[in-house]
C-alpha cells in the first residue's frame, strides 16, 4: 500500500504528501492543543480535563459549569475537551464513575463473607454510602438539585451501565441462579433499584422514624430484590 496522501492544489497540479508529514502534522496540532505540557497518552489527556472539570464543578457546581470553563482551567480549546468528553454530561459521568471506584474499593470487603446476599448487599451499601460521602467530588456530584442531573445523565451513559454491570448486575445474576434474590426481573433492572435508593439516600438521609439508613436498605431495598414466593410476594 502507498504510504503517500495525494492532494489537489490549484488547478491541475497534484502534490504528493507522505503519511509521515501528515503525522507529524497530527502531533504539532496535539501538542499545540496542551501547549508546552503535552499529555504521555490518552488517558494522561483525559485524567487532565476530569481533573479540570472537578475543580470547576467545585467552583461553580457541575449544572452551572460550562465546557469552555474546563477547557480555560485545563488551559486548552474547547475542541480538545470536546475531542474526548463529546458532551458535558459525558465528562460529567466519566468524573462520577472516576470518583465511584474509590466508593467501591470501600465496599469490597463487605462481598467476602459468608453472610445471605442480601444482608452483604445492605452492608456494602452502607459502606459505600459512607465512603462517598468522604468523596468530594461525589459530594458534589450528588449534593441537593445536583443528584437529579447526575443520576438521569448516569442512566443515559455506556461507561455507567458497564460499571454498573461489573459492580452488581454480575453479583445479582449469580445472587439470581442461586435463589437468594428475585429472578422473575432482570439484574439489570435490580441493580438500578440500588442505585436509585442509594442516590436517594445520599441526597436525603433518612430519618430515625424510617430505622435510619440500615432500615430503609432493608426493608425497602432487600425485601424489594428478596425472592418471590408463587403468590407473587416476598419470601423474607
Amino acid at each position: 500500500m502507498s504510504d503517500r496522501i495525494g492532494h489537489c492544489v490549484g488547478q491541475g497540479q497534484y502534490l504528493q504528501v507522505s503519511s509521515a508529514t501528515v503525522t507529524a502534522h497530527s502531533q504539532v496540532s496535539r501538542a499545540a492543543a496542551w501547549g508546552a505540557d503535552l499529555p504521555l497518552n490518552e488517558e494522561q489527556a483525559r485524567e487532565r480535563l476530569l481533573a479540570a472539570a472537578e475543580a470547576c464543578y467545585a467552583e461553580r457546581g457541575p449544572t452551572s459549569t460550562r465546557m469552555s470553563d474546563i477547557a480555560k482551567k485545563a488551559g486548552v480549546n474547547r475542541s480538545t475537551v470536546y475531542y474526548y468528553f463529546p458532551t458535558k454530561d459525558a465528562i460529567l459521568v466519566a468524573s462520577f464513575v472516576r470518583a465511584l471506584d474509590g466508593v467501591l474499593a470501600a465496599a469490597d470487603h463487605c462481598w467476602r463473607t459468608d453472610e445471605p446476599f442480601l444482608d452483604r448487599l445492605v452492608a456494602a451499601c452502607l459502606a459505600g454510602n459512607a465512603a462517598a460521602r468522604t468523596s468530594p467530588a461525589i459530594r458534589l456530584l450528588i449534593h441537593n438539585d445536583e443528584a437529579a442531573h447526575t443520576y438521569h445523565a448516569a442512566e443515559h451513559s455506556e461507561l455507567w451501565r458497564d460499571k454498573l454491570a461489573e459492580a452488581l448486575g454480575q453479583r445479582i445474576a449469580g445472587a439470581a441462579a442461586a435463589g437468594e434474590v428475585r429472578d422473575d426481573l432482570s439484574p439489570d433492572t435490580l441493580a438500578r433499584w440500588v442505585t436509585r435508593v442509594n442516590f436517594s439516600l445520599m441526597s436525603e438521609p433518612a430519618g430515625a422514624e424510617d430505622g435510619g439508613e440500615e432500615g430503609i436498605l432493608r426493608n425497602l431495598l432487600a425485601a424489594s430484590l428478596a425472592p418471590r414466593t408463587s403468590a407473587g410476594t416476598s419470601r423474607s
